[in-house]
């Protein structure tokens, strides 16, 4: 097919079924992966920008004033993955 030539409905909505560039869409396992990490680890660590947990556990750890000067990677709320 020609680029400069209109395209016909057949073929718009054979290209938006198979998403940009005649490619898949996006992995439904890894978007159902980030939904879940995104459950988990509700938080974006102020330090590191890492998906984290919480300081205590279920707060933001943007609104604990002691949470930067306690903050350590390996602490079991960061997720590592």
């Amino acid at each position: 097919m020609n680029p400069d030539e209109p395209m016909s409905a057949e073929d718009a909505e054979r290209a938006h079924l198979r998403g940009p560039e005649s490619g898949a869409g996006p992995d439904p396992r890894r978007m159902q992966e980030l939904r879940r990490i995104g459950r988990d680890y509700p938080f974006i660590c102020p330090v590191d920008f890492k998906p984290h947990k919480g300081s205590p556990p279920g707060e933001d750890p943007n609104n604990d004033p002691s949470f930067i000067a306690t903050h350590r990677e390996d602490d079991g709320a960061h997720y590592l993955g």
